[in-house]
């Protein structure tokens, strides 16, 4: 496995890099944290389909990652913190797995998803897993997350997989695994999960400032 720190940053040219949609040039082979932005981030993700496009109707990995960020969220209010701190201990690490279910997949936004068998095949597969790993970092600097992606992330990530799959796809064969949520998920349009990322980023931002503003003056 290519660790991000082997990963070849390859020399920006006129020629290798992609327009965003606010305008602006991202060289997704050498990232800088400084070049990435959240309306891009929410724009792209808003138009790129879950599962290569297999679901019922267009469900995009924004709305995905809205749905991420708020399991997440609700099971990190849960954890067993305890002693006088608990509960606010409890809502900073809620707010931070919020944080990270929203932009888990932020990546996309620049390299576009690929089908597992093919991100996991050898060769191609391990290079672009690398070169997600290198923009994803780039991201976690951007944004200031913590640096490994949280295993509760990852297990909201899972439930939304499985019940997308019950919910958004024809599958036959088989039951998913994983655990699934009690709602049917009806998936929102391209512009409403646009807006509704923006504005869940923009309030966990806010609750951010308050929570460092509180502690400076504490």
């Amino acid at each position: 496995m290519l660790m991000v720190s082997e990963t070849p940053r390859v020399k920006r040219t006129e020629d290798n890099f992609i327009r965003t949609f606010t305008g602006r040039k991202f060289w997704p082979l050498d990232p800088h944290a400084d070049e990435i932005f959240i309306e891009d981030i929410a724009h792209h993700l808003s138009n790129e389909c879950r599962f290569s496009g297999a679901t019922y109707c267009h469900y995009s990995v924004a709305d995905h990652s809205l749905r991420v960020s708020k399991v997440a969220e609700s099971k990190a209010l849960r954890l067993p913190f305890v002693g006088p701190d608990a509960q606010a201990l409890r809502i900073h690490a809620a707010r931070e797995m919020a944080f990270w279910g929203l932009l888990h997949d932020a990546s996309e936004a620049y390299l576009k998803d690929i089908p597992r068998p093919v991100k996991h095949a050898p060769g191609f597969g391990e290079l672009y897993r690398a070169v997600e790993r290198m923009v994803m970092a780039e991201v976690i600097i951007r944004f200031d997350l913590s640096p490994i992606e949280p295993p509760l992330v990852k297990v909201a990530d899972e439930i939304l997989c499985s019940t997308e799959k019950r919910d958004l796809m024809t599958d036959s064969t088989s039951r998913p695994a994983a655990e699934v949520l009690p709602e049917t998920i009806f998936p929102l349009n391209e512009h409403t999960a646009e807006t509704e990322f923006l504005r869940r980023f923009e309030a966990l931002t806010m609750a951010r400032k308050v929570e460092r503003l509180i502690k400076a003056v504490a």
